[in-house]
């Protein structure tokens, strides 16, 4: 079947790809818990959308890699 490391690298790998902005929203709103902000007024800075969606290229690179070699 494979790596099952792989796998779960891969599928967190896509959805830092596919949805980048939801994801770097959601990391947003855990670090707001505790502020003064309101949780639905949080939003992600354009640097950490691109940062999230590299990240996830890297993780599926990754976990292909795993995967193939497995």
């Amino acid at each position: 079947m494979g790596n099952p490391i792989g796998i779960i690298i891969v599928l967190f790998g896509l959805i830092g790809t596919i949805w980048p902005y939801k994801l770097a929203r959601f990391n947003e709103q855990m670090d707001s818990i505790g502020s003064r902000r309101r949780f639905s007024d949080v939003e992600p800075a354009g640097w950490n959308v691109a940062l999230t969606r590299v990240v996830g290229v890297v993780m599926v690179i990754i976990g292909v890699i795993l995967l193939a070699g497995g």
